[in-house]
């Protein structure tokens, strides 16, 4: 289990977050409590979180995420996980689908409570403005690794363990090639450092590009609403 070197990333606070976008979500609040509390019967419309997103396609989202000098600690931090700690792939995965990864529930569980507390007040703020569902339990919060020795590109996937699938960039610019293709949409680069990917995770058929040389790092959340599964299982003869 390995202990975050820098106590910065250990704060659970809003530091971290691009202050445009915790404004905005902190201005949508309302809206969307008003909104639950009318159980639907009110159109939402458009929020100040909804406003940070762009959509470069049908169903996919992109929005600054985190500040550009948090991005930097963490991939100062990567580099100190890799002296006691492994990326390695999940072996339930079909083998083609296998990305070496760092799981932080498992692997360092200071660092996923913090990632935690920024997926209940920024990020499901942001997928209740555009798609009006909670979906705030993490079904994994990761570190990802894309490289010419260990994993060069991904194979066409959905991911299958989440309702929506969150992807931050940690270090745009530190390696050759990357991006993001999505079926039948089109080619994403690489977006700047610490701006979220934002989609439906069962409905977007997607793969990682290339990388021809360095190390990408990825941060990535897959999310789905505890609650429905519940209720599916509850629902079962």
């Amino acid at each position: 289990m390995y202990e975050l070197k820098n106590y910065m990333l250990s704060m659970q606070s809003h530091w971290m977050i691009h202050q445009p976008t915790y404004k905005a979500v902190q201005e949508t609040l309302p809206m969307l409590t008003k909104y639950q509390a009318n159980k639907g019967i009110e159109k939402l419309g458009v929020t100040p979180a909804k406003k940070m997103c762009k959509k470069p396609f049908p169903e996919i989202y992109t929005f600054p995420l985190f500040r550009r000098q948090w991005c930097k600690m963490m991939v100062e931090e990567i580099e100190q996980m890799r002296k006691e700690l492994a990326f390695e792939t999940n072996q339930d995965e079909d083998e083609l689908r296998q990305i070496p990864e760092i799981v932080l529930k498992e692997q360092c569980p200071e660092l996923y409570r913090n990632m935690w507390f920024v997926v209940r007040t920024i990020i499901n703020p942001m997928i209740m403005s555009i798609w009006q569902r909670d979906c705030d339990d993490p079904a994994t919060i990761q570190i990802a690794n894309y490289n010419i020795v260990d994993k060069q590109q991904g194979n066409w996937h959905h991911d299958e363990s989440a309702d929506i699938s969150v992807v931050v960039p940690l270090n745009t610019g530190g390696y050759k090639g990357g991006g993001t293709e999505f079926h039948n949409h089109g080619t994403l680069k690489p977006l700047p450092n610490g701006h979220a990917l934002m989609f439906p995770s069962f409905t977007n058929l997607h793969r990682g590009l290339a990388v021809d040389g360095g190390d990408r790092y990825l941060l990535v959340f897959w999310l789905y609403d505890k609650s429905r599964v519940v209720h599916l299982y509850e629902d079962l003869p």
